[in-house]
């Protein structure tokens, strides 16, 4: 007994852990917020979920808060400056600037995007997919800050069917789009649908020419012309002057996260690619390819500031990224951002190496302060997932992919 006790006061003394870098890691769902144009909150990408709050428009960040359940799969601010994050089954709501969460139960719903209504305070719009003896494509909707949900399912034909993606035009609310996908018998259908009443009906406004095209991950309506809208599929872009009733094929381009209309100049249009950006100046007519200054993957939210049209945000698995010439180029900027996933560690000659998921391989003095530092790899392929040191200094390393 008094070696037992002995060994659980010793653990104790060592209290708290806290992470100690390198600064980076994956971060999702940036939000600006309506009032103060440099102030931003975004989420982490693992569980418990970290929320990270900055005041000086993304070049420096705090670890502000924290929650738990599955990861959230978005977050927005609604028009009364409440943060709100949807995901498998729950959502979670802050009040107080990020600071606490208070976490509430949906049952057999997920909430894939979240888009707020652009006037109404505590109302807020998402697209996802609930249980109704099978998985259904369903608009979900919340008048006060997420504590509780109407579902909606929409008009599909297929076995089973999920929302992936939606907009509120800003100049009339009541004009909706929801997109998604549709599992037939033997293929994937993409689906876009249009509502004209506020989310009270729906209409299939798919364009003909994304048949086999998988899925709708981006939609986006023009935030002064309701008649323009955008909708982004797994393999191309699409562009409507009639408020959906036909689309004009744009672009073949993947993926097409995260469409935003910027309100400073609506002229700029920005999406996610995944590993990649996509960017318009002409109100979507036209798209190029961006990768300058990014890194990483899951790229699926890009937010133009909404008070200069040269300041842009996006995020990735190896953190955030900041624009400051409407999206044409990218800058890391992760001070104070301490979310990255350790995959290998191991102490060698003094130093500790420590590989974090898709940064890279790191080193730290043993002993002293710690300070991070890159260290080449000859592998350019994947992750370390173990590393081993043989004593003599030589290190051992085990590439994830094989």
């Amino acid at each position: 007994m008094q070696v037992m006790l002995f060994v659980v006061v010793a653990l104790l003394g060592y209290g708290p852990w806290e992470s100690t870098g390198p600064e980076g890691g994956d971060i999702n769902a940036p939000v600006q917020s309506l009032s103060n144009a440099s102030e931003l909150w975004a989420l982490s990408g693992i569980n418990p979920t970290q929320v990270v709050h900055s005041t000086d428009g993304g070049f420096s960040w705090e670890m502000l808060s924290s929650f738990t359940g599955s990861t959230p799969n978005d977050m927005i601010i609604t028009a009364d400056g409440n943060l709100v994050a949807v995901g498998s089954n729950r959502s979670w709501t802050s009040t107080d600037g990020g600071q606490s969460w208070t976490t509430r139960s949906v049952t057999n719903t997920v909430m894939c995007d979240a888009i707020a209504h652009p006037t109404a305070a505590g109302e807020l719009f998402s697209a996802g997919y609930a249980y109704d003896g099978g998985w259904k494509i369903a608009f979900i909707h919340s008048t006060d800050n997420g504590v509780t949900f109407d579902v909606t399912y929409l008009p599909v034909s297929g076995t089973y069917s999920y929302g992936r993606c939606i907009a509120v035009s800003e100049s009339d609310p009541s004009v909706l789009l929801v997109g998604g996908y549709a599992y037939t018998t033997d293929a994937y259908e993409p689906v876009v649908f249009r509502s004209t009443d506020g989310g009270a009906s729906f209409t299939d406004v798919t364009p003909a020419a994304a048949a086999s095209q998988y899925y709708f991950y981006g939609v986006a309506i023009h935030p002064a012309n309701p008649d323009i809208m955008i909708s982004g599929s797994l393999q191309s872009v699409y562009r409507s002057v009639n408020g959906g009733d036909s689309w004009t094929h744009i672009r073949s381009q993947y993926y097409n996260y995260g469409i935003a209309f910027s309100h400073a100049d609506n002229n700029l249009v920005l999406a996610g690619g995944s590993t990649r950006n996509y960017r318009s100046v002409n109100g979507g007519t036209s798209w190029s390819t961006v990768t300058s200054g990014l890194s990483g993957s899951g790229i699926k939210w890009v937010v133009p500031s909404w008070d200069n049209s040269s300041i842009a945000y996006t995020g990735s698995s190896t953190g955030f990224f900041r624009s400051a010439n409407g999206g044409s180029s990218w800058t890391s900027s992760n001070a104070g951002l301490l979310l990255g996933k350790v995959l290998a560690m191991e102490e060698s000659q003094g130093w500790i190496f420590m590989n974090i998921e898709d940064m890279g391989l790191y080193k730290s003095p043993a002993s002293g302060s710690v300070s991070w530092e890159e260290v080449s790899t000859p592998l350019s392929c994947g992750d370390f997932c173990a590393i081993c040191a043989d004593g003599s200094g030589t290190l051992l390393a085990l590439e994830g992919s094989g």
